[in-house]
């Protein structure tokens, strides 16, 4: 049975991958002629395929640096160091967010006052204080 899943028509002619219900294992990709990891890592991102499984725990990931960096945290490995301090993390993305300590980084801004933030989810966090002020701001 052929799977209702198709890539974008200049992705099947780049790869010349025979799209099934089957799952795809790291060799079957190694064998198209597609060489990006990124545009595989979409395909997979798109199709909701997680082929990278951990072999200490159920995690499944589309990406392969997802799934190092997983292993990390049962591994005890923290290989991104900071380079300002001694901290070291198992993530980039904890390291990232940890750097911008010392730079004083702050890229994520409120629509509704001055306040920025270093992380996302403090972002979010201070957006609640906001809560029921955007629909008097846009009458």
């Amino acid at each position: 049975m052929e799977s209702k899943l198709k890539p974008p028509p200049q992705v099947e002619r780049e790869t010349n991958f025979q799209w099934t219900d089957g799952r795809r294992a790291e060799e079957d990709w190694q064998n198209s002629t597609c060489n990006s990891n990124n545009l595989r890592g979409q395909i997979l991102k798109q199709s909701g395929e997680k082929p990278f499984v951990c072999h200490y725990c159920s995690y499944k990931t589309s990406r392969k640096a997802l799934l190092e960096e997983h292993i990390n945290t049962h591994t005890g490995d923290r290989p991104f160091s900071c380079p300002f301090c001694p901290y070291s993390s198992s993530h980039k993305s904890i390291l990232k967010a940890h750097i911008r300590r010392h730079t004083g980084e702050k890229p994520y801004g409120c629509t509704f006052c001055p306040y920025r933030a270093t992380q996302k989810s403090t972002l979010n966090s201070h957006m609640l204080t906001h809560k029921g002020k955007d629909q008097v701001l846009q009458k």
